[in-house]
């Protein structure tokens, strides 16, 4: 009986500590410093250029800032921003849509009012188009509220908007841009 006693109270001593001893928590640095950070990233191999057309208006009038591509062959999908000074030029409306698939909701116009308009379209057939230079991809209208002699500047960026082109081929490429410009000019004379 001693012996049962005793391997009873050895068992119920493995049991308790098996369940109550908790090793100290291991800290795990935020950053591994034995295995390197390696960013991989394809370049691109290709480019789709952008070319905003440079106008003049008067105080007041309307303007229409066109886009045309050079370059556009096969293109599936593109993504990007466009940027103005909002001081001199109130966003209107984006019209004359030259793409498939292109409409109104292409664009985001929840920030034109700080002088941003995001874009982002692709070929609903999942084909990829083809244009030739120098055609009109669309138009972004303008009341010129800045003064006589005021400029403000048209151009094509990655923010908000993360600059992104794909071709049919699934290759990335490379976006280089034109910028535009709008002029504010007295046109009484």
């Amino acid at each position: 009986m001693k012996n049962f006693r005793y391997h009873l109270i050895l068992l119920f001593i493995v049991v308790v500590s098996a369940f109550s001893f908790v090793p100290p928590p291991h800290k795990i640095p935020e950053r591994n410093q034995f295995v390197p950070t390696v960013v991989y990233e394809i370049p691109p191999v290709g480019a789709l250029t952008l070319i905003a057309s440079k106008l003049t208006a008067g105080k007041g009038e309307t303007v229409c800032v066109a886009v045309e591509p050079k370059g556009f062959e096969q293109i599936l999908s593109m993504q990007y921003s466009m940027s103005w000074n909002p001081n001199v030029l109130k966003f209107k409306e984006v019209r004359n849509f030259g793409l498939n698939g292109m409409s109104v909701q292409s664009f985001g116009t929840h920030l034109t009012s700080k002088g941003f308009l995001t874009f982002s379209w692709y070929d609903p057939a999942l084909r990829g188009f083809s244009k030739p230079d120098g055609t009109k991809l669309y138009e972004v209208c303008f009341e010129a509220v800045g003064n006589i002699g005021d400029k403000s500047p048209f151009e094509f960026g990655g923010k908000p908007t993360t600059i992104e082109v794909a071709n049919s081929s699934s290759v990335f490429l490379d976006l280089r841009a034109e910028p535009g410009e709008v002029r504010i000019e007295d046109k009484k004379h």
